[in-house]
């Protein structure tokens, strides 16, 4: 799980606007910036000249080459924390566009990577990453999560949740402006997941921070929906019956052959999977091939499916979160292993670690084991105990939307990970806060969400529908041009079976098909209300 997928599969959207040649200063005489709070350790730089940086699917899907940069290396230590964090920029030596960007992590990585950081600065952006004192594993928080005492370690927890992108914000514009000897015309921010929480953190907590913020399949819940990825393992658990892939498969097969054409058009796409009906147990004693061998569909496999589909609830039926949408892979979080002959859950990583190393503060504690009881009491617990830390589901944007700022949200319809609800959520939250000041006309004016039907977690895996293409480049057009961006375009990745393109429309809106015309053809397309 790479984190930036979208800086190289969606784009920055700056071809259209080259880059005009800028003077330079000198790489060796970056002044060390101020950070509130942190004491400058080191500030070191050189030059890069005709550098490369392979490609690295999913996260850089083609080679960038010929690049001259001065690389910014700046690590700063907070006070009353024994922490070391680093923030790396790259500056165009003779392409910069004026503009300075910071980019997000993924899973359990702040940031920090080359692969990141290297479209951007080819395209001429003072561009910049951080690990938040962090190991960098994107895998495994283990490294830093706890004390040598056995106590979580909330100052690095702090980082991560937020913090190092106000600082990664501070240190870049002030190395971009000591290197260009002016200030970055416009600053912004782009992360899918994790990096889509920190986009949407740093407007909270620091408005003044980015210009624009672009926000992928935003992990905005952390401490519910975190615990939410565990409700499939506790359904096979409780059902002692573990699907195999291939059954599983089945189910979201069989969803999509029901739901499809809802919309008028057979792409192989929901688009509306809340509104799918599909009910699993139809597809009971029904044979599907896995390998060379064919299983019937069992009972017990359609009821853990209809289980994920309707969410977690709590003992006395009260739903706790939000179901996966009809459509996405269940394979991610149903997932399972073979342990000495005998086949058990196998729990999403992200999910298993943080409540081993976070919420238990116990290494050796076995998520697979957990029951209903166990489940509720956990979600509870790592709400109460941690949402003020990691949620980034602050609705109050009023100072954001004061000094300017934009944001533009994205979610797969067909997200496996974090479901598409938590950004549709996020946006009542904030429309309910604005009209409750009487101001809910404005939110259209600063904040606006697309989904992407028949895409999953940040468009990362196989997607059947159409990814956005460019949502940085609306993003740009919004904050530089007063363009808002009433659909993003976008189109299927090359390996998806059948090639479209479409409208990703303004919520509520989604793309109804003209009756006429080519129907893989996004123009055949208008935005309406469902």
């Amino acid at each position: 799980m790479h984190s930036s997928i979208f800086l190289s599969l969606v784009g920055l959207g700056v071809l259209a606007r080259p880059a005009a040649a800028k003077p330079v200063g000198s790489c060796n005489e970056i002044a060390p910036p101020i950070v509130p709070g942190a004491i400058i350790r080191s500030v070191k730089s050189r030059i890069y000249r005709d550098h490369s940086v392979p490609a690295f699917p999913p996260t850089l899907i083609q080679n960038i080459t010929h690049l001259n940069i001065c690389e910014v290396n700046v690590t700063l230590s907070h006070l009353d924390e024994d922490d070391t964090v680093l923030v790396q920029t790259w500056l165009p030596l003779g392409n910069w566009n004026s503009r300075y960007l910071a980019v997000g992590g993924g899973a359990w990585a702040a940031g920090l990577d080359q692969f990141d950081l290297a479209l951007p600065a080819s395209q001429g952006y003072a561009v910049s990453s951080t690990n938040a004192g962090l190991s960098g594993n994107p895998i495994d928080p283990s490294d830093w999560a706890l004390k040598p005492d056995g106590t979580v370690n909330y100052g690095l927890l702090k980082n991560f949740a937020s913090r190092s992108v106000h600082d990664m914000a501070i240190i870049g514009k002030a190395v971009t402006a000591s290197f260009y000897k002016v200030p970055a015309k416009k600053a912004y921010f782009n992360g899918c997941s994790t990096g889509g929480r920190q986009g949407l953190a740093a407007a909270q907590q620091f408005p003044n921070d980015f210009d624009g913020i672009l926000a992928g399949a935003p992990a905005i819940y952390w401490s519910e929906y975190v615990i939410a990825e565990l409700w499939p393992q506790v359904m096979m658990k409780d059902a002692n019956y573990y699907p195999s892939t291939c059954e599983l498969d089945a189910f979201v097969s069989a969803a999509v052959e029901s739901c499809d054409g809802k919309d008028g058009v057979a792409d192989g796409v929901i688009t509306e999977p809340f509104t799918c009906e599909y009910d699993p147990f139809t597809l009971v004693g029904q044979r599907t091939q896995c390998g060379n061998e064919s299983i019937v569909i069992s009972q017990l496999a359609a009821s853990i499916v209809s289980k994920i589909w309707r969410g977690p609830t709590d003992s006395r039926g009260k739903a706790l979160w939000y179901g996966m949408p009809k459509g996405a892979s269940l394979a991610a979080l149903a997932a399972t292993k073979t342990v000495n002959g005998t086949i058990t859950g196998a729990p999403f990583f992200v999910a298993d670690t943080w409540v081993r190393n976070f919420v238990k503060a116990d290494p050796s504690f076995d998520t697979s084991q957990l029951n209903v009881a166990g489940f509720e009491k956990l979600f509870s617990e790592s709400r109460d105990r941690f949402g003020h830390i990691m949620d980034s589901s602050d609705p109050n944007l009023h100072q954001f939307k004061i000094a300017g700022g934009k944001i533009v949200i994205w979610h797969g319809l067909s997200d496996q990970l974090i479901y598409p609800q938590d950004s549709i959520r996020y946006l009542r939250e904030v429309e309910r806060r604005f009209k409750s000041k009487g101001k809910g006309e404005d939110l259209d004016n600063f904040l606006r969400l697309f989904l992407a039907p028949g895409v999953d977690h940040c468009g990362f895996g196989q997607s059947a529908g159409a990814v956005p293409t460019d949502p940085f480049g609306a993003l740009l057009a919004w904050v530089e041009d007063e363009k808002p961006p009433h659909a993003l375009n976008a189109h299927t990745k090359p390996d998806a079976l059948t090639q479209f393109s479409r409208k990703l429309c303004h919520y509520p809106e989604v793309a109804k098909y003209k009756g006429r015309g080519n129907a893989n053809d996004s123009k055949n397309y208008i935005c309406a209300v469902p």
